[in-house]
Parts: structure tokens; sequence; C-alpha cells
């Protein structure tokens, strides 16, 4: 934003917008040759796979791999067209997973300490891990 602002009051702003309409122009020419390009060696292969296997059996290859990637693109489509609130909440998940393995791996030393001097909780400490272990598979195994 300052860049522009600053070209406004140097009077460069109309050379600046000339470039980059100049560069847009060159890219768009880019991408054309670029699809014709792909156009072409897609063609050059299908006429190879002709050549060597037949122009029907070529044609139905073609058209199965054509169709194989229209499916992959559609499961695609679906996997990601997942809401927002969907996402956010699975990232939730994933950071309140994390900070609990970590503040229970910070904590080891000081639990295993505390079961040495008391006998007590030694026998608390497995308690404690189970429910713990429970809470964390809960968060993470929640496919919904």
């Amino acid at each position: 934003m300052w860049f522009i602002l600053a070209k406004i009051f140097q009077g460069e702003l109309g050379i600046y917008f000339a470039r980059l309409k100049r560069l847009a122009i060159l890219y768009v020419i880019m991408a054309i040759f670029g699809i014709l390009l792909l156009a072409f060696l897609i063609t050059a292969l299908f006429v190879y796979v002709a050549t060597q296997i037949g122009p029907l059996n070529a044609a139905l290859i073609a058209s199965g791999l054509c169709l194989a990637v229209m499916v992959g693109l559609w499961i695609t489509t679906i996997v990601v067209r997942r809401r927002p609130e969907k996402r956010a909440q699975d990232r939730m998940k994933r950071d309140i997973a994390s900070v609990a393995g970590t503040s229970a791996l910070v904590n080891l030393p000081k639990i295993f300490a505390m079961a040495r001097k008391r006998k007590a909780a030694a026998f608390l400490t497995p308690v404690v891990a189970l429910v713990g272990f429970g809470i964390w598979r809960m968060l993470q195994g929640d496919g919904d």
C-alpha cells in the first residue's frame, strides 16, 4: 500500500501500472503456450501408444485415464469442501492433544518422584495414566 502511495506522489503510478500490464500480458501468453505444450505432449503420447497397441485400445486407455483423473478430482473436492468450523474443530482437537501430551511428559519425572516417596501414589499413578490415555484417545479418535 505504501509503495503505491509513494508512486502516486512521485508521479510514476502510470508507468508502474503500464509495466504491470505488460507483465500480465506476457504471463498470459506464456500460460497459453504452456497449455499448448501440454496438449501436444498428450497428443504425442496418444499417437505413440496408438502405434504400439492400436488406436481403439489407445482411445480406451486414454478415456479410462481421464475418468480416473475426474473421479480423483471429484473425491478431492469432497474432502476439501469441509466447513471451516469443522476444520477449526479438528485443529483445536489436535492442539489440545498436543498440549496434553506435552504437559504429561513434562510432569512425568515429578509423578515418579512422588510415587517413590508415597506408596499410595504408586497405586494412583497407573490410574491417572489410564485416565490421561483415555482422554487422549477420546480427543484423537473422534473421527466424525
